[in-house]
């Protein structure tokens, strides 16, 4: 029943970042009169304020712990102090504004997160209570999510990225790897692939000159890849349990909400917030294993559970056998509601992958995978429009179809773009557009760099065992994301070894000159800095969890804008709406 400890290097303790963000948090409270307060909080900072810290510190500083959400209506402040934790919103200021108006005899205090913008200022500046505003930031610029992934948690970094082609993210990433080294040690080698990663690596390099820091090099190496690299991946079938969850439930903040239904519950309120961080040691054994595994092994521990409390019922004099029990019966008394929860929400997953449907679209998504185009493709794809079936999925396979292909025939490419903008609505100009600006979707051009990274790069495992993973492949049930090959061939041989390999990949490549001491050096125990500009898969994150499994001696530390996800992806592209940061 022990957990199993895949990772006997232990990883470097990212979870400082946050305890130094909570601080903040609490020294701003600790800098205002000693009187009781009321937190006001704008919605979409709800979930970065659960991640800094509880209540019971707040309610330590005489803060109420009923918590009032910002709303436009009238307020009538219950306490002398009022306290308002925002993203730099000029609507949310509006609100404050009439707060201020209505409650002008009480103090406010206005905690932007991370910091008040120039708009922001500009409206405090020329509002009539301008002087009952009292300002503090607090810059929460990233967030250690879990014992080896930080992330920015900016949902709108890959529209901003791609749509409007602003990359105010580089000069976030810039300051969390400036501040890794400053923690960790100064970085000796930089990799980078893919234009964008090109210029941070850039902006990395400028900064060299005034970075001092003598901590011994934990990190050996960042790899720093732009999403544009490999947009195959995001494209295909996680099959890791993390990665199904965030499909069908959508992780925030490393909690889920789901019905009370879904978990066999008669309960009247509207969803269920499962944690599903490091704190439940019980899923943190799971998440990353293959969906396969997780039919077989949750029903088996159910049974192991039963056996244990069954045994721990039975009267024995053998005091080492009775303290060996309560152990065992006190760890499944720990988990039994989460084993309970996750196999209610695998079941759910279960009947969707049983449908005849998600076997077809496997079933092409897999043949192309492995390089065959199958001869009924196109007339399944017209067949699901018109069915009106779900336009995402039929999107996907369209999409992996130009990319893996080199494109698509041009006459066949025009029918099947007309007929799905007639179907959907020309409402989906805007998606099909964005497709085409990042070159996901076009007439052939026979640009067919996905063929030679799947040869060089052997992207293709056959025999993969998915219940025990001889090869990272086993996060999408046998193929290999080209990201991770790329971080396999560089700290095991360099990219000096796969040059040609590269330039066939899209995007520029640099690596050091002197890479043969990088791979003379990882021999040691030594750190890897991976950087994802644009996000992240959960199989991929899946995956390099593999490789800190296998390598006793490495261990890699994933920092990203975001994590993302075929839907998240098409959201972001389609201008529907702007993602929003949280719930």
């Amino acid at each position: 029943m022990d957990y199993q400890n895949d990772n006997p290097v232990d990883p470097i303790d990212i979870s400082l970042f946050k305890e130094h963000t909570c601080q903040s948090l609490l020294k701003i409270l600790d800098s205002l009169p000693n009187e009781e307060k009321t937190l006001i909080i704008e919605k979409s900072c709800i979930s970065k304020l659960n991640y800094i810290t509880s209540l019971d510190p707040l309610i330590e500083r005489k803060v109420r712990k009923d918590l009032v959400l910002l709303e436009s209506k009238k307020f009538i402040a219950p306490t002398p102090i009022l306290i308002y934790m925002l993203p730099p919103s000029i609507e949310s200021l509006k609100i404050i504004d009439s707060h201020i108006s209505e409650n002008k005899k009480k103090e406010f205090h206005l905690i932007f997160v991370p910091k008040i913008g120039h708009e922001c200022t500009n409206f405090i500046d020329n509002s009539k209570n301008k002087s009952f505003y009292n300002i503090h930031n607090l810059n929460i610029d990233m967030f250690s999510l879990d014992y080896d992934l930080i992330s920015l948690e900016d949902h709108n970094a890959f529209y901003n990225i791609y749509v409007k082609e602003k990359y105010d993210c580089l000069s976030e990433l810039k300051r969390i790897i400036i501040k890794y080294e400053t923690v960790f040690g100064k970085i000796k080698y930089k990799y980078s692939k893919g234009p964008l990663a090109q210029k941070l690596n850039q902006i990395l390099s400028n900064e060299k000159k005034s970075f001092d820091n003598n901590n011994e090099n934990e990190t050996l190496a960042c790899f720093i890849f732009d999403r544009s690299v490999d947009m195959v991946t995001p494209l295909c079938s996680n099959f890791t349990y993390e990665g199904l969850i965030d499909e069908n439930f959508d992780i925030n903040f490393n909690s889920i909400k789901v019905s009370p239904k879904l978990l066999e519950k008669d309960l009247k309120q509207e969803y269920i917030k499962i944690d599903l961080s490091r704190n439940d040691k019980f899923y943190s054994m799971i998440k990353d294993y293959n969906f396969i595994k997780i039919r077989t092994f949750l029903p088996n521990r159910l049974k192991e559970h039963s056996a244990i409390l069954e045994e721990g019922k039975q009267k024995t004099d053998d005091m080492r056998k009775v303290q060996q029990n309560l152990i065992k019966v006190r760890q499944v008394q720990e988990e039994r509601v989460s084993l309970a929860n996750h196999i209610n929400i695998a079941d759910y997953i279960s009947k969707k992958q049983k449908s005849p449907l998600f076997k077809f679209y496997l079933n092409f998504e897999q043949s192309m995978l492995i390089g065959d185009l199958p001869e009924k493709l196109h007339d399944f794809i017209d067949d699901e429009i018109g069915k009106k079936a779900d336009e995402y999925n039929i999107l996907r396979i369209i999409c992996l179809e130009s990319i893996i292909h080199g494109g698509i025939r041009y006459r066949i490419y025009d029918e099947i773009k007309k007929d799905f903008l007639n179907v959907y609505g020309y409402k989906e100009i805007f998606l099909w557009h964005n497709l085409e600006k990042m070159d996901i979707l076009k007439s052939q051009d026979n640009n067919y760099f996905y063929s030679a990274a799947n040869t060089d790069l052997n992207l293709i495992y056959e025999d993969i065992d998915v219940n025990n993973p001889n090869d990272s492949s086993y996060a999408y049930g046998g193929y290999c994301p080209i990201i991770i090959r790329l971080i396999e061939k560089a700290y095991t041989n360099g990219w000096g070894s796969i040059q040609e390999t590269l330039k066939k990949i899209p995007g520029e490549a640099d690596f050091p000159v002197d890479e043969t001491e990088m791979v003379r050096e990882n021999n040691e125990k030594k750190y890897f800095l991976v950087v994802f500009i644009g996000g992240i898969t959960y199989g991929e994150l899946g995956a390099i969890r593999y490789l800190n499994k296998i390598n006793k001696n490495k261990k890699i530390v994933v920092l990203t804008t975001s994590m993302i996800n075929t839907k998240k992806i098409f959201n972001a592209l389609s201008l529907k709406v702007e993602i929003k940061n949280n719930k």
